[in-house]
């Protein structure tokens, strides 16, 4: 699959068309590429363009959603309320809706344009998460699950942030399976242990928080069973009395990774990439109770041989 842009003139006037199916975007803090993916997503949009994330405080990219708005597309934003409020002056005049204070954290990060491309991944919008942390973001051009996101991000619009029922419903791009869960619910946890529980050779995990024992017990099961597990986490957060990695010490496939200036920001996971039926999941969803219990967060399911050893590529570059 290629992510190629074609500009062309009619009427001797310019306009920008991207045509893909999908694409990964992983960055290091010298590395640009996935912020550079979202401004050129952003300014292709035509229609639309709605945003659903935790913090935005990047000045190119409030620039660029500023003028699209002036440019009559629709631009509509949900956000985090305390990170609104503290860059509300910043964000004016664009269209907010901001999560109360006293719910769980509005977590997710995505953009959905001209109701047609879905842009989403572990990163804010921010100076911090574009230069600084480590990251990823998948774009896919496809209606339906656009559709899907659209669905989830209108209840938020709504006012609905601690309520979400799941469509569950399975995806197809360019043949490639797909489904994706929308928190706090028992779908997002319950799929990713399922997964979880059918690999049969290899466990790749690269993640900012890791507090939930239930994962860390499955992963000690499937490391007693002779299955390859390998997590990495970021040092800072899981030094913490909050985290569980201090727990598996005992554990040798538990890795501490410290990012210098930034944070080890990814939340992903690897499973199978050189089986029959691999999977990568996805999105904002740190290790945590509170991911599937009180935050809004998005995760993606990607059966995909050929995005499973994508990934694998960027968990070998940080392991190694």
């Amino acid at each position: 699959m290629k992510f190629s842009f074609l500009i062309f003139t009619v009427c001797f006037l310019a306009s920008f068309t991207l045509s893909f199916s999908w694409q990964v975007f992983f960055n290091s803090p010298a590395d640009s590429s996935l912020k550079d993916s979202l401004i050129d997503l952003i300014n292709s949009a035509r229609l639309s363009i709605h945003v659903a994330v935790y913090n935005v405080d990047d000045e190119e990219i409030i620039a660029i959603l500023k003028k699209k708005r002036e440019e009559n597309v629709d631009v509509q934003v949900v956000m985090e309320g305390e990170n609104y409020l503290k860059n509300h002056k910043n964000l004016y005049p664009l269209d907010v809706v901001a999560d109360p204070l006293r719910n769980g954290l509005m977590h997710s990060k995505y953009v959905i344009v001209d109701g047609r491309y879905v842009w989403c991944g572990s990163s804010n919008f921010t100076r911090s998460s574009f230069y600084k942390d480590l990251n990823n973001a998948v774009i896919f051009d496809s209606y339906e699950l656009a559709n899907a996101f659209e669905n989830d991000f209108q209840r938020m619009r709504n006012g609905f942030f601690s309520s979400k029922e799941n469509e569950r419903k399975t995806f197809w791009v360019e043949g490639m399976k797909m489904e994706v869960r929308f928190s706090p619910s028992d779908d997002s946890f319950n799929l990713i242990l399922d997964n979880l529980k059918r690999a049969r050779s290899e466990v790749d995990i690269v993640i900012y928080s890791f507090s939930d024992p239930r994962i860390a017990l499955i992963l000690a099961y499937l490391d007693q069973k002779g299955i390859k597990v390998r997590v990495i986490a970021d040092e800072e957060w899981n030094s913490s009395s909050y985290s569980f990695v201090p727990k598996m010490e005992e554990f040798n496939f538990v890795k501490k990774y410290k990012v210098n200036n930034g944070l080890l920001h990814h939340k992903y996971m690897i499973i199978d990439p050189d089986g029959p039926n691999p999977v990568v999941i996805t999105g904002s969803y740190n290790l945590t109770l509170s991911a599937q219990r009180k935050n809004s967060e998005v995760v993606l399911f990607i059966y995909s041989k050929e995005i499973a050893l994508e990934y694998l590529k960027n968990f070998n570059t940080i392991f190694n």
